[in-house]
């Protein structure tokens, strides 16, 4: 049977209106995902705050995405936190915006005991505020 040339006309554009309804469908549905939760809303970073551990790991990372050295010492307190992760990604972007001078840092427990954690935290402090005086005051 021979197909009409009208209706061979009418469909060739339709080919392409099934594949683009399946693209714009997935990318609306990806847009309509929640983002990140790193803010109730007060003060800086007050994500580091929070009860649930995965969000302050996230607002550390949020942080080490600025790449700005002033938030450092936000995150001298969270050295000391009760989660082992959160504990190993501060020290991480500690490190990391320190630059070249992460080889100078003084060494970090993440298993130690509380009292362990608080002697690193605070050889922190000072190895930092030798490396950018007036950062931490």
């Amino acid at each position: 049977m021979k197909r009409h040339p009208v209706n061979e006309y009418l469909l060739r554009p339709l080919r392409w209106v099934l594949p683009l309804l399946i693209l714009f469908t997935i990318c609306g549905q990806g847009c309509q995902t929640s983002s990140l939760i790193v803010s109730d809303g007060g003060g800086t970073w007050p994500g580091l705050l929070n009860q649930d551990a995965a969000i302050r790991t996230q607002t550390i990372h949020l942080i080490q995405q600025t790449g700005n050295r002033e938030y450092v010492p936000l995150l001298f307190p969270v050295l000391t936190d009760e989660d082992r992760w959160v504990r190993y990604n501060a020290r991480a972007v500690i490190l990391i915006l320190s630059g070249s001078h992460a080889e100078t840092a003084p060494p970090f427990e993440y298993l130690g005991s509380r009292k362990e954690r608080i002697e690193s935290q605070l050889q922190h402090v000072d190895w930092w505020q030798t490396l950018f005086p007036g950062s931490t005051s």
